[in-house]
């Protein structure tokens, strides 16, 4: 048999688990507050890590935008010519600038920038005024081209087109016929006289060495971009 206190000690504790259930009631987690303190502190820090990378690829992003150089381009020789500054050619003229062209006809310099996208360097013949006599040098242009692209470059030949508001501006600047040796992010050279493959290689040299934004025409100072003219 049980004694008096075995029984009354079973009752103590019977009352001490009643009263715990009393204040948990089934599915509570009465003793999980400090886990779910924790719980709650990761998360807040995933949270944060998580917002602080998307600053910083943001950083990131924006810093590469305006550290990036800038496409390299064939500078322009004359303000971009407008649509209405240009009559379209009568089919005779155009018929007479056909036959008298080298490689594609362009109308503006600013256009090389996407006929010419692809290429390294171009050769830009600029014809004679209107009813003057000449063929256009093809033979030394095309000539010229081949052996620049044997060392590596990639090279367009073009034709300006007379009666365009940059052909009128350029042939005031230089000696018409001629050609133009152009380098992309380079300069331009000027090729006039007697327009030979060796003269046009010249220019191609010339162009090249011209810092980006000191070239034209007329020369780029003593580093030398000057017309190569005949001698």
């Amino acid at each position: 048999m049980n004694s008096p206190n075995e029984g009354q000690e079973k009752m103590d504790n019977m009352g001490l688990l009643k009263q715990q259930a009393s204040g948990c009631a089934p599915g509570c987690d009465c003793h999980g507050t400090g886990s779910s303190g924790r719980i709650r502190w990761i998360l807040g820090v995933i949270v944060l890590l998580a917002a602080a990378t998307l600053v910083a690829r943001a950083v990131v992003k924006d810093h590469r935008t305006s550290t990036e150089p800038a496409v390299p381009a064939f500078t322009p020789l004359a303000p971009a010519a407008t649509a209405d500054s240009q009559s379209p050619p009568s089919p005779g003229e155009a018929a007479e600038a056909k036959e008298a062209s080298v490689g594609k006809s362009i109308g503006a310099f600013s256009e090389l920038n996407t006929v010419a996208a692809a290429s390294d360097a171009v050769l830009v013949y600029v014809p004679g005024k209107k009813g003057s006599s000449g063929n256009p040098p093809s033979t030394p242009m095309k000539d010229a081209a081949s052996r620049i692209e044997s060392q590596g470059y990639k090279v367009a030949l073009f034709t300006l087109e007379t009666g365009s508001r940059d052909y009128e501006q350029i042939k005031a600047q230089m000696s018409v016929p001629g050609v133009l040796a152009m380098v992309k992010g380079r300069g331009t050279s000027v090729v006039s006289g007697d327009i030979t493959e060796t003269k046009l290689i010249q220019g191609f040299v010339a162009a090249s060495s011209c810092g980006p934004a000191g070239c034209g025409p007329a020369g780029c100072g003593p580093a030398g971009c000057g017309p190569t003219g005949s001698k």
